[in-house]
């Protein structure tokens, strides 16, 4: 039998592999300034991010401009000859009117060679109306000048590069679909997108286009601090979550998009800031950026398609790659250990088959359990978190990430301590086995290229567990099936752990039930150690470890919970914005959320709960609200320029314009009689006509994000004759009336993140 003292060295061990398998993916210290000019230098892009990121730059605002003019200067500077594309673009993603008025700033690397191809680099320059923007996306878009600027201190390329910093993203991805209408989009053979999901963290590729085999082989061989996995790729594939590498993958063109996705709770928020941005994040970015357009500026072009591969860091830098028609052998090869092993385990009398089947469904019952505990678990945290809404993450993630996997080892161990008083250890250990491979199996069918996941760790362990049981190691449980035991979890820790930790840095305390669920899998695995551990550290027959994991993880939980209370660091996020009705004069204060905090909570002295139908007809969602003192705001106009009668239909076009330089518009379309509008159209821009049912009959919903320089824009509507319409305008600026703020907002708060919060919307309605 393993003593403890040996037995606690296994653990160490493999916590310390654990922790080795995360942090060789972290960033690279960033390069200085001072390095040589044909290498990317984080302290260099800073410079650009400091200027982007001063404040919010939302589409339509002066700052948004401001940011314009300096990008149009840097690339000019950089001689990439740029211009603007100035135009409308309407919402591919979403089923509704909506539609931006966008500048693109589009500039071009001439390369040597003759072959009309060019690589395209993108990354977006508006921010979230209440967010710097300095991780999303103003790291981006530092990346791609210090990219281009190191590229002309080389040797030049064969293939020109276009740069495209596009505008809207935020709202609706705006700027890259009106790429789609420019004159060079045919010479783009390949799109290479910067993101970001909060700012630090490794620069993960987390999408590619499909039949990805050609870019990620190339992606695998260029890239110096490579952060990839076929697993992320069959997940964002599924899930409705969109970038701007969305609108060109949608139409066929090959391509990669990379983000980094820790500090989340900064993600869209004013301290996405400089200053907060990790610049080895930036570094791995813009390194990654630099070599790969290196390697594509030179490489032929004209199939960058083929069948795609299963790939995955196995260890840091080192990218594993394969078809992915290799599956079907390594999964019919982990079927034949499989039964090996159990035929092994019978003739070793270590279990039998009913045995197993007894142990897997003791084992199913054991995972579900303990991922369903933490449902409460994880609700009395939200619960105990001061001021927090659950989407907008934590600041004490990492705490967190310790205190959940400390709980879920804990009830693991005593629960399994439970178990194997009535099962043998053996018999459970192949149920887990079992389970590995039904997963297996499912993942094989429904999402093949993320099968590694699965099969490397399942290989192993199987090989290692039949090994043991043919030297009968099994019965001494002494150093040499340690070791092989180490063995055989290698590829488990190495694999696993960095999608354990992947997976709650991107859900957090918002889904953390898929970390757990992945770490007892990997657990299950590692279940001859935690029984070795069990009887190594107990008092009469009672494990002492597992308790103390669980007084560990809640000593953690509380300590991180005590982090969150806000700071000047560590803001709260509060909500409230005002609404002006010129056609009733009255005011309203509303909030999103029927609960107040320490500064908004002055806007609501006598709320009600409800619609915002004082405003919106077709409101439904539940506001708190209150009233309001009038302001002596300008109203949007809309001025007639044409109303004629053509045979069936009524042209009906009007100039819509905000005298108080707003940022954006809405529009509420209300006929007199149902059906009566046929079309609808913004810039040239068609509408989608959607009716909203009412209490007064059908509305048309319609949105107008970033508002021209100009502040004016022609909306063109087609009817039927001798229909009359009521248009309620709205136009919307970003920040609250401070003239009605009697309490400033503390060092410790700031507004919350999204396009309804802290706006001033004013309302005026029209008949024709």
């Amino acid at each position: 039998m393993m003593r403890p003292l040996p037995a606690a060295f296994l653990l160490l061990a493999l916590l310390g592999l654990g922790w080795l398998s995360i942090h060789l993916l972290q960033p690279p210290a960033p390069v200085p300034a001072t390095a040589p000019t044909t290498v990317f230098s984080a302290e260099r892009a800073m410079v650009h991010v400091r200027q982007i990121a001063r404040e919010p730059h939302a589409m339509g605002t002066p700052a948004h401009a401001r940011v314009r003019q300096y990008l149009l200067q840097q690339m000019q500077a950089l001689g990439l000859q740029p211009h603007v594309q100035d135009t409308f673009a309407r919402n591919p993603v979403e089923d509704a009117g909506y539609v931006g008025h966008v500048y693109n700033l589009v500039g071009r690397l001439k390369g040597t060679g003759t072959s009309g191809k060019a690589i395209l680099l993108m990354a977006h320059y508006d921010s979230q109306p209440n967010a710097r923007g300095a991780g999303d996306d103003g790291a981006g878009v530092a990346a791609i000048l210090e990219t281009v600027r190191a590229l002309r201190q080389g040797k030049p390329l064969q293939h020109d590069v276009l740069v495209l910093l596009t505008d809207g993203e935020e709202y609706g991805l705006y700027g890259a679909q009106a790429f789609l209408k420019h004159r060079w989009l045919q010479d783009v053979a390949l799109v290479l997108n910067l993101e970001a999901r909060g700012n630090a963290g490794p620069s993960m590729t987390f999408e590619l286009s499909p039949r990805n085999g050609w870019i990620a082989q190339q992606y695998a061989r260029a890239a110096p601090y490579p952060f990839i996995n076929s697993l992320a790729y069959e997940i964002y594939s599924r899930m409705p979550n969109n970038t701007d590498f969305t609108v060109f993958k949608n139409a066929g063109f090959t391509g990669l998009n990379a983000a980094f996705i820790s500090g989340f709770v900064h993600y869209h928020k004013a301290t996405d800031a400089p200053e907060n941005l990790s610049q080895g994040s930036l570094q791995q970015h813009g390194s990654n950026m630099l070599a790969l357009v290196r390697q594509f500026g030179n490489a032929a072009l004209a199939q960058t398609k083929a069948p795609d591969k299963v790939f995955f860091n196995a260890a840091g830098k080192w990218v594993v790659q394969y078809p992915v028609g290799l599956n079907l052998p390594l999964v019919g090869l982990v079927a034949v250990l499989l039964v090996a092993t159990l035929l092994a385990g019978i003739k070793r009398r270590a279990l039998t088959i009913g045995q197993s089947i007894g142990g897997f469904l003791v084992y199913l019952l054991l995972l579900a359990v303990v991922v369903g505990l933490f449902w409460p678990i994880n609700a009395v945290v939200l619960k105990l978190l001061p001021y927090t809404h659950s989407f907008n993450g934590v600041y004490s993630a990492d705490l967190f990430f310790s205190a959940y996997l400390l709980l879920a080892a804990g009830l693991f161990m005593l629960l399994s301590w439970v178990a194997l008083r009535w099962l043998r250890l053996y018999a459970l250990l192949m149920g887990a086995f079992i389970l590995w491979f039904v997963l297996l199996l499912v993942v094989y069918i429904t999402a093949p290229s993320a099968t590694y996941l699965l099969l490397f760790p399942l290989l192993f362990a199987l090989a290692g567990m039949l090994l043991v049981f043919l030297l009968r190691w099994h019965q001494e449980q002494g150093r040499r099936f340690g070791l092989v035991m180490l063995l055989w979890l290698v590829p488990a820790i190495v694999l696993v752990m960095p999608i354990v930790q992947v997976v709650f840095v991107a859900f957090a305390l918002q889904l953390p039930m898929g970390t757990v669920a992945l770490f007892v899998l990997l657990l299950g695995l590692l279940l001859p150690l935690v029984v070795l551990l069990d009887r190594s550290f107990s008092w009469r027959g009672v494990p002492l470890l597992p308790v103390v994991l669980l007084l560990l993880g809640l000593a953690t939980t509380a300590f991180a919970l005590y982090h969150e209370q806000p700071t000047a660091e560590r803001p709260l996020h509060s909500h409230v914005s005002y609404y002006l009705n010129k056609d009733t004069g009255h005011a309203y204060w509303a909030s999103a959320f029927t609960t107040t905090d320490d500064w908004n909570r002055q806007f609501f002295p006598h709320p009600v709960t409800g619609p915002l139908k004082e405003m919106y007809p077709q409101g439904v969602w539940p506001y708190l609200k209150n009233d309001a003192q009038v302001l002596d705001l300008p109203a949007p106009t809309a001025q007639v320029l044409q109303d004629s009668v053509a045979g069936p239909v009524r042209l009906l076009r009007l100039r819509l314009a905000s005298p108080r330089g707003a940022a954006h518009l809405e529009l509420v379309l209300q006929p007199k009689a149902p059906g009566a509008l046929l079309e609808a159209s913004i810039g040239g821009e068609h509408l989608v006509l959607s009716p909203i049912q009412t209490d007064a009959g059908p509305v048309y919903y319609m949105r107008l994000h970033g508002l021209p320089s100009s502040k004016q824009v022609t909306l063109e509507l087609r009817l039927k004759p001798a229909s009359p319409l009521t248009l309620h305008l709205y136009d919307q600026s970003i920040g609250l009336p401070q003239q009605l703020v009697k309490q400033p907002k503390q060092a410790h708060v700031i507004a919350e993140q999204g396009s309804t919060s802290n706006l001033t919307v004013v309302r005026k309605s029209y008949t024709y």
